[in-house]
């Protein structure tokens, strides 16, 4: 069979570049391994309302994810979150401390001692030289605000995002946005000031009203459901004088352009055979190990979970790495009045082996855990468990040279493109982004 554009892979990345090529008006067809789109994202419905397996919202920034929402007629389904998810919590040797949301509250958080804050403000008089050469996000926050904020925030910062390990995340790799900022202002906080004088709104947190796995099931609905290909595993491919074959589990491909929206394993083992120093670089993109637990607990009056959620620090020596207070942040995606619905993450970059614990030793861990970080007294009921060995690919130091090596090796590849979260940023928006620039779609 032939097809102008082929796709292989049905997660965000790759429903982002058959969306793009549906609106151009080009042929496509897409493969995905397993029985629904979605990869990581993916949405449980339950009798007291929604779980996310994966992401639980998206920031809009960059701004093409709400186009892509706006073109598959999803625009009415945006969810804003409610005004306390802007409240957002930080565990401080055991207790919960809210972090500041603007420079006056800094005063009052006891997320950081006196000296902590003397030296957080510091930054704005006096900022250490920028160092030459790569930089880990760890010791950019330890250089521009002191060690208490590099533990206390950046730390956490990190395992939120990434699961990973502030020491080794790249700066410039993971947040490159934070160096351009010492470039141009040399102080972080001058420039956030001056952004806020200059600048529009700041970007907004959005759900969906069914939930962020419906962005997929409309996608297939509005595009035709003979364009995805579910439970269709990609085998082999081999390279063509212009373009490539690529055979599968029900058929074989001849394609002019090929799309592999797959994690960067995934895709080293498909070109190990056809191009090997290619599949040699995809091999070294990292990958950080999570658990995801959804738990209910019954509300009461000490114990309200008002706010977006609580990260962990490394030094207050836990087994998870935070807590999201889903129900706080979306209500209206909770039909259950009467319980909280969280999720715990555990896992990591630091925390690697509790994946592979027993089942019913690893729930005991964040059970306990949950009850002693929250003070619970209550029953905590266990909704869903997911163990993912390879969740969030690590934007580690040496990962843009990794990134550029990929891209020469591409130059050969004119047919190939290559698209995913392990690319353009790992959160939903970001990949979008970078999945339309492969495509050149004018949003």
């Amino acid at each position: 069979m032939k097809i102008r554009s082929l796709i292989v892979g049905g997660g965000i990345a790759g429903v982002t570049v058959a969306l793009c090529l549906w609106k151009k008006k080009e042929e496509f067809l897409l493969l995905e391994s397993s029985p629904r789109l979605g990869g990581k994202v993916e949405t449980k419905r339950i009798s007291g309302g929604l779980l996310e397996m994966g992401p639980s919202s998206f920031l809009a920034e960059p701004p093409m994810i709400l186009e892509m929402i706006e073109a598959l007629g999803m625009k009415d389904s945006l969810l804003s979150p409610a005004p306390e998810a802007k409240q957002r919590f930080i565990l401080k040797r055991g207790q919960i401390s809210r972090l500041p949301s603007n420079p006056f509250e800094l005063f009052t958080t006891d997320a950081l001692s006196w000296n902590g804050k003397f030296r957080f403000l510091r930054e704005l008089f006096y900022a250490s030289p920028r160092q030459q050469g790569e930089e880990s996000v760890f010791d950019f926050f330890l250089r521009h605000f002191g060690r208490e904020t590099a533990q206390s925030f950046a730390d956490p910062f990190v395992s939120g995002i990434f699961a990973g390990d502030s020491s080794q995340l790249s700066l410039d790799a993971a947040f490159p946005t934070m160096r351009e900022a010492e470039i141009k202002s040399g102080s972080l906080l001058r420039h956030l000031i001056r952004k806020k004088k200059t600048g529009g709104p700041p970007s907004s947190l959005y759900q969906i009203r069914g939930g962020l796995g419906s962005i997929f099931a409309e996608a297939s609905s509005k595009m035709g459901e003979e364009n995805f290909h579910r439970n269709e595993a990609v085998q082999s491919i081999v390279r063509l004088p212009r373009g490539f074959q690529v055979l599968t589990n029900k058929a074989t491909y001849e394609t002019e352009k090929l799309y592999l929206a797959v994690p960067a394993y995934e895709a080293a083992r498909l070109f190990q055979n056809q191009t090997p120093s290619l599949a040699d670089l995809l091999w070294q993109v990292q990958y950080a190990p999570l658990v995801t637990a959804h738990l209910r607990i019954r509300r009461n009056e000490k114990n309200r979970l008002s706010g977006f959620g609580l990260l962990i620090p490394t030094a207050e020596k836990r087994q998870i790495l935070g807590i999201l207070w889903n129900s706080s942040s979306f209500p209206s995606l909770f039909t259950d009045k009467q319980h909280h619905y969280v999720t715990v993450y555990a896992g990591g970059a630091r925390n690697r082996q509790i994946v592979e614990e027993e089942r019913d030793r690893l729930v005991q861990k964040i059970l306990d855990e949950t009850s002693s970080v929250l003070s619970l007294h209550e029953t905590i009921d266990l909704l869903e468990l997911r163990r993912h060995t390879a969740a969030i690919p690590q934007y580690n130091l040496g990962h843009n040279r990794i990134l550029e090596a990929i891209s020469q090796e591409l130059r050969t590849l004119q047919s190939l493109k290559l698209v995913g979260n392990y690319l353009g940023g790992v959160s939903l928006p970001r990949t979008v982004a970078h999945a339309i620039s492969q495509v050149l779609w004018d949003c």
